[in-house]
Formats: C-alpha cells, structure tokens, sequence
C-alpha cells in the first residue's frame, strides 16, 4: 500500500465484552482497505456470495457457514487481495480493572489507536465505519462515542489521520460482512484452537499487519499479555 493512501477502515466484534461471564475471549477486528480499491474489494465478496449461492443483498456471515470445506475456501478467495487486518483479542476473564460497560469504548479506541498508528505510518487518512446490528450495540456506539469525545478512553489515537467515524449496519456494507469473516473466523480459532481451525488465519498471514516483521502486538494484540506461544502453538507459524 502506497504512502499518501486515503483508507476505510471496516470494524466487526466477536463475543461477549461482559467480565467473566459468556464468552471468555472478546474480538475486535479492523480491515483497512485502500479507498481506491474499495469497490473491487466489494465487489469479490459479492463474486463469494455468488458461488455460494447467495443474493447479492445477503448477509454474509462466518458464523453461519457451517462446512469448513466453504469456510477455507473463502479464506483462500481472499489471499490475495489488498487489505490489512489488525486483531485485538482481549480475555475478559482477566480483567479486573474495567467495569462490564467500559470495555466495549475502552477497547474499541485501543484498536482505533492501532488503526491510526498504521494509517498515519503510511502517512494516510481514513474513514473508519463501525458494524452496529441492534438496539444494544447502538447504546454501546453512544457510549464509545462520548468516550472518545471526552478522551477518557481515546489512549494514543492519532485523531489527525482520521477523517471521520461512523456507526453502519452490517447490512449496508459488503466490507463490514469482510470484516465480520476475518473477526468471527479469529475468535472461532481461539475457541477450537486446533491446527485446523488456525488454518483461517494462517491463510491470511500476509494481510494480518506486521512492523518491522513482527505480527504479535502489532496485527495481533492480546489483553492482557499472555505467554501465546504455549496456549496458542500454532502462531509460531506466524513469526516462521
């Protein structure tokens, strides 16, 4: 991706934020596409719901897909597309410092944080859209909202490479349904944590982001920090 690239970037969650009850893993994932290539991109996860005999208007969702046969296949559609993917997976098991209601803003503007040190690297700017399906997530759109306009929770953001923050239905964007299976195929991974369902994001290996080489605290971001090599042995794959 060139230097002076304007981006969108489409954000998708996985799990549940609540403090050790539902899901232990909590996911946040950001795709970052190039604007220019936006359409084309769009365009492919259209061509994907097609040879699975979807509508152009359908949702596209991992986690109703339930064959790994069509699960690995669209992973392998998309390898060599231009975009980047940042994970940031937090263990809500583990926290003790946050309260239920303040992880969702809190953690939403640490993987904004890493968006902007990515995008300004690349001395860009970008749109960020946020997936919103219910009435729940729209209170939680507010809050993050508010959060981030009173910088209670805005970390290290840098607010000058980004143009603008929106909350869209995951319905209105083919991108967001992207985002939706590179979210919900990392948390499907960390759930199972086999060889093969890790094969879903050691696929996408080149589009996870890396600096200087480094994948682990850059594309991929655990909370809190954990020895991931011994409870997740098949990332090894990715500094190999």
């Amino acid at each position: 991706m060139d230097n002076n690239t304007e981006y969108n970037v489409y954000i998708d969650e996985s799990g549940d934020e609540g403090i050790k009850r539902g899901s232990e893993w909590f996911i946040l994932t950001a795709i970052i596409v190039p604007k220019e290539y936006d359409l084309t991109l769009s365009n492919k996860i259209v061509k994907i719901k097609n040879t699975m005999n979807m509508g152009r208007k359908e949702q596209l969702h991992w986690n109703k897909i339930l064959k790994y046969d069509k699960k690995i296949q669209i992973i392998y559609d998309l390898i060599s597309e231009n975009f980047k993917i940042i994970h940031v997976a937090i263990n809500t098991y583990e926290i003790n410092k946050l309260k239920s209601k303040d992880i969702y803003p809190y953690f939403m503007s640490y993987l904004i944080e890493r968006v902007s040190y990515y995008v300004s690297n690349n001395k860009g700017k970008c749109n960020i859209y946020i997936s919103t399906r219910n009435e729940n997530n729209k209170k939680k759109n507010l809050h993050l909202k508010n959060a981030l306009m009173s910088k209670r929770h805005y970390h290290h953001i840098n607010f000058k490479c980004i143009n603008d923050i929106k909350f869209i239905d995951n319905r209105d964007r083919n991108l967001l349904q992207l985002a939706d299976v590179c979210c919900s195929s990392f948390a499907q991974s960390i759930k199972y944590n086999t060889a093969q369902e890790w094969e879903y994001v050691l696929k996408l290996k080149a589009n996870i982001w890396n600096y200087k080489g480094k994948i682990i605290g850059y594309g991929i971001k655990f909370y809190p920090p954990i020895e991931w090599f011994n409870l997740f042995p098949s990332l090894i794959h990715l500094i190999a």
